[in-house]
């Protein structure tokens, strides 16, 4: 018929359950209108636009979601919708089950979204590949870094490289021979140099794709207040926040966490055993992770969303 046009490729990705990704559906003028499926648990930032007109409009197909900002949470589910106009502040979107949404933009942004959206997917192949483990978590460790900033209420840039940098802060470990990384005995003095070697290795993978902060704080979240962490030995405040944040949080993690070499400890135990540690640990975050882990908004969180910690 004139003036129909059909794009059943578009319609199929739409209706398909089993992908994810981004998918244009129409671009006309500066219109674009896009499906985007989001797996559970995922986190997605919502950005100011550079142009001050520019509307955003979120339908939401499949599962849900909060909207999280800095003073308030807002839930949202099936067939609920919101729009954004003149964005003042940066707004998380944490999807609590697997999430399918209508998206339309009235600038061009597909592109620069589909690009972003295809260099972390890359990476987190890269990262499930070697070691499922890393992969998941590396996810814990972003979620409990952005309960830690918004506890210290950080800026805004301060949680947007903390969380990308906390999410592939391990990726560096693709370098690390996976009997290394599976060993249930024990490592040699040379396979701890091998492990030594992976925030250096994240930084290497990374520079392509994220600025040089965010790539300093991968590479750093092994240092130590006291100078005894890797790879550089660095103090006191040569640190950056972020990668303290992320070394309170990895180190939480890797606590709490069952392993070959590690029977898990309490959340509790484990928060006061690194607030205990302040000659290596910046007591800010830790004294915060603690205070997370004793008012029960860590386990209220964790009610949220499901976590495989073996």
């Amino acid at each position: 018929m004139d003036g129909i046009i059909v794009k059943r490729e578009n319609v199929d990705f739409l209706r398909n359950g089993d992908e994810s990704g981004l998918a244009l559906l129409l671009e006309h003028s500066n219109t674009e209108i896009m499906v985007q499926k989001i797996h559970k648990n995922s986190l997605v930032w919502i950005t100011p636009a550079d142009e001050k007109d520019m509307v955003e409009f979120f339908y939401i197909v499949e599962g849900e979601v909060s909207l999280e900002t800095s003073n308030e949470t807002i839930h949202l589910k099936e067939n609920d919708c919101f729009y954004t106009n003149r964005l003042e502040h940066e707004v998380l979107l944490r999807s609590h089950m697997d999430l399918k949404i209508f998206y339309v933009s009235t600038r061009p942004i597909y592109n620069n979204l589909d690009s972003f959206n295809n260099d972390l997917n890359e990476l987190l192949t890269r990262i499930d590949e070697k070691d499922r483990y890393t992969k998941q978590h590396c996810s814990r460790v972003a979620d409990l870094c952005t309960l830690i900033s918004k506890k210290l209420d950080c800026a805004e840039k301060v949680l947007n490289n903390l969380v990308i940098a906390a999410l592939f802060h391990d990726v560096g470990k693709c370098f690390i021979p996976a009997q290394i990384l599976e060993k249930k005995t024990k490592l040699t003095q040379e396979e701890f140099r091998e492990i030594y070697k992976h925030p250096s290795n994240s930084k290497k993978i990374l520079k392509d794709k994220f600025s040089e902060e965010i790539c300093d704080i991968a590479q750093t979240h092994h240092e130590r207040l006291d100078g005894s962490g890797y790879p550089y030995g660095l103090s006191g405040t040569d640190i950056s926040l972020e990668a303290r944040i992320i070394g309170v949080a990895d180190s939480f993690d890797a606590m709490t966490t069952k392993r070959p070499y590690n029977d898990p400890k309490t959340y509790e135990d484990a928060a006061i055993e690194l607030c205990e540690m302040s000659d290596k640990y910046d007591s800010r975050v830790s004294d915060a992770l603690k205070e997370l882990v004793l008012s029960g908004e860590f386990h209220k969180f964790l009610n949220e969303v499901e976590y495989d910690r073996d």
